[in-house]
């Protein structure tokens, strides 16, 4: 398995340093982008998780996924979740599965 995910690392890395998009079929963000878009997040919430108020190892969560047609431009589709809250977006229905939602869309 992580064979399989270094490997996948090394074609995104291929495909932006010939000046394409990361991931094919999406936008090409630059890190450095995504980056300033990461800290606008999290700045925007506090620097603490928007689901249990943790301020340790946080992650910025698409409301919309990307595969979904969700944008990293979005700032009102982003929100800042510690790594545990961000898990549970992505968990199975019987074990439970936290579900986010954007309430008071741009009024940062």
């Amino acid at each position: 398995m992580l064979r399989r995910r270094i490997l996948i690392g090394l074609r995104a890395r291929g495909r932006q340093r010939a000046g394409g998009p990361r991931a094919l079929g999406r936008p090409a963000a630059s890190l450095t982008e995504w980056k300033a878009i990461r800290a606008q997040v999290l700045a925007r919430a506090g620097w603490r998780c928007q689901a249990c108020g943790v301020r340790r190892r946080l992650d910025v969560h698409h409301v919309v996924k990307r595969s979904q047609g969700g944008s990293d431009f979005d700032l009102d589709q982003l929100v800042a979740l510690c790594r545990w809250c961000h898990d549970q977006t992505d968990a199975p229905y019987e074990r439970g599965r936290l579900l986010v939602t954007v309430v008071g869309a741009g009024q940062a």
